[in-house]
């Protein structure tokens, strides 16, 4: 008998250490998928880092470069964004490495997002620091997504996407119970808000009103720090104003006159057209992914204790898919922006059917305002721009993301752990690469697949960039022409082509008027590149504002300045109409040099190769700002345009 109930008392002892054994293979399966999801992140951002000297846009990064190299040389910007000065100071540090700058540029902003990604999750979740910072990681190299259509050189979208990271780092640091870490994020307010006033105006109006709406719903308490955080902002605005224009006087008109050269261009920046709401375009086959994907990752979340080895193994798989797609450049799905925008939602549509609304019913006051601030960012950030405003935000998506982390966080209350969010996490993952990776084939306005590029070219202070072969001929033919024919570094010129002002900045010369003298965009082009239907033509009074942009300049620079013409080009301006402005014609000038544009290389819009002419003026420097003078006097409101 004794040796029967010895027995007896010793068959649990099997099931102890079953059970014993599941916990360690459920903590090895965690600890596995966190560590492969922290080397994907980390392969994600080495790879953007990688491919950050691939490529130029010799339009819209044309536009920064020009800005950002010597900002203190326009009266006016268009946009109205005074980007250039912010990042003055690091292309500098640089010195003038483009590449460096994007690097310096893509680090800042991943490290923005995973700073907020961690303190999100950190405020409405509970979670260990391993969880944390490698989720948090995972979710933050959405921010990655702010390179669409791979323009890395930092701009006004950049920079204000950079400014409201820190904002909402800020606000979120403001509500941590320590003494530092408020005046710490009152501080990250102020500075973002002034960032954020450089990069877009309208869009810093419309957190200003965000800051103050979140203050007052959810900490009352906080409105003297944050009437702090103003100030600072202003005091950063006026140290702005003396060191750009002299004073608040010089900014503000500066400002206004920018204003008023959108509106002349017909860039569709009037309020009927800024407060608006446009159409996101579906696909079925989008419409099909954003939903496959959402349930998933609802799967993932919900069921994840009751399957943890079938869980596992899917993360795991694609963890594999999404590193694959960054090292190997095969991308089995492809993501378009209206599906970064549908997964978010249809996965919080999704839970609301959880337990009979359990996620809905139990939101807390400060996970509901964090969502909707964060379901409302990236329409704020596209505020004011020609663009569709849905295109525009898909590149924040990083803020979608985290209004689902907000909208879940209820389920932390029920017992759940922070790894319920390792699905979400896994997700961003995958769309980043495939999004990037869509990106590296098809460059904006660039030859397909970036990867294939293999031309070093060597640019303007001593840094170098890997481009296409048939680019880096253009811009060596340029280049050796131009020396040859006498063009030296700073000249100032005028850029007629409409759409090079790249060109210049490589050439290191000088932009007259603006950094981009643009051209129009013929009908039909303007609302498929805008994704707009109502915008029949882009620009249509570009010829005017170089008109009025040139009137800014002085006649001893435009009386020695060469001008670039593309007379066939799709976007070229009024070459006799803006060089009479100032007292010229062709006639004043000669050929220096001749060049064709790549094709289709140098504009996917428009593929066909267009020649180019490199003029240079022909009459003595003297006599050219004395016509200059003449043409200004005899026109009726050259006062006007010389007050600016």
């Amino acid at each position: 008998m004794g040796l029967v109930h010895e027995a007896g008392r010793k068959r649990p002892m099997p099931r102890d250490n079953q059970f014993a054994n599941g916990r360690t293979l459920s903590a090895l399966l965690d600890r596995t998928l966190l560590a492969l999801s922290a080397v994907t992140t980390a392969i994600l951002f080495a790879w953007l880092i990688y491919y950050s000297s691939y490529g130029l846009d010799l339009s819209d990064e044309g536009l920064y470069l020009n800005s950002i190299a010597n900002p203190f040389a326009y009266a006016i910007n268009m946009p109205p964004s005074l980007f250039g000065f912010v990042y003055h100071w690091p292309y500098q540090w640089a010195g003038g490495d483009i590449a460096v700058l994007r690097m310096a540029s893509i680090t800042l902003t991943m490290a923005l997002g995973w700073i907020l990604s961690f303190l999100v999750i950190g405020r409405l979740w509970t979670a260990g620091w391993p969880y944390a910072v490698v989720l948090s990681a995972g979710i933050g190299s959405l921010a990655l997504l702010d390179c669409h259509r791979w323009g890395l050189t930092p701009g006004y979208y950049a920079l204000a996407f950079q400014s409201i990271l820190m904002v909402m780092i800020g606000l979120l640091l403001a509500d941590r119970p320590a003494r530092i870490r408020p005046v710490l994020g009152w501080i990250m307010v102020g500075i973002g808000g002034w960032c954020c006033f450089m990069a877009k105006p309208t869009t810093a109006a419309a957190i200003a009103l965000v800051v103050l709406l979140y203050v007052v719903v959810l900490r009352r308490k906080s409105l003297l720090p944050m009437l702090g955080a103003a100030l600072l902002a202003l005091a950063l605005l006026i140290v702005t104003a003396y060191l750009i224009d002299g004073g608040i006087t010089g900014l503000v008109t500066r400002m206004v006159n920018s204003a008023e050269m959108e509106t002349l261009a017909g860039a569709g920046h009037d309020v009927s057209h800024i407060l608006r709401i446009d159409w996101l375009e579906i696909s079925r086959a989008q419409l099909v992914i954003a939903v496959l994907v959402a349930i998933a990752v609802l799967l993932g979340i919900l069921m994840g204790s009751t399957h943890k080895l079938l869980r596992s193994l899917t993360l795991a798989a694609v963890l594999i898919v999404t590193i694959a797609i960054a090292l190997l450049g095969t991308d089995p799905i492809s993501i378009k922006p209206s599906t970064l925008f549908l997964v978010p939602t249809f996965t919080c549509l999704g839970a609301m059917l959880y337990r009979e609304g359990l996620v809905l019913r139990t939101q807390a006051p400060t996970s509901i305002a964090l969502a909707l601030t964060f379901l409302a960012l990236p329409h704020l950030l596209a505020l004011g721009s020609a663009a569709n405003y849905w295109s525009v935000g898909s590149k924040d998506v990083l803020f979608w993301m985290l209004a689902v982390v907000a909208f879940l966080s209820p389920l932390a209350q029920e017992g759940r752990s922070v790894a319920a969010l390792l699905p979400l996490a896994v997700v961003a993952q995958l769309l980043t690469a495939s999004i990037v990776n869509g990106v590296l084939l098809k460059p904006y306005r660039q030859v397909t697949d970036l990867r294939a590029y293999t031309a070093v070219t060597r640019l303007p202070g001593g840094g170098e960039l890997v481009l296409s072969q048939s680019f880096h001929d253009y811009l060596a033919t340029a280049r050796a022409q131009a020396r040859a024919a006498g063009l030296e570094v700073g000249t100032p010129m005028v850029d007629l082509s409409g759409r090079s002002p790249g060109l210049l900045y490589v050439l290191e010369t000088r932009a007259l008027g603006l950094p981009w003298l643009f051209g129009r965009i013929p009908p039909g082009k303007a609302s498929e590149a805008f994704g707009l239907p109502w915008l029949i033509e882009g620009y249509p009074g570009t010829n005017a504002v170089a008109v009025e942009a040139l009137g800014l300049e002085n006649c001893a620079d435009l009386a020695k300045a060469w001008v670039l013409i593309e007379p066939d080009g799709p976007r070229r301006l009024d070459h006799d109409g803006v060089m009479a402005s100032f007292g010229t014609g062709q006639a004043d000038y000669v050929a220096a040099a001749t060049f064709e544009t790549p094709a289709p290389a140098y504009d996917a819009d428009y593929p066909n190769a267009h020649r180019q002419f490199m003029l240079k003026p022909a009459r003595p420097a003297a006599l050219a700002e004395q016509s200059c003078r003449e043409a200004r006097r005899q026109r009726p409101d050259g006062q006007k345009r010389n007050q600016w």
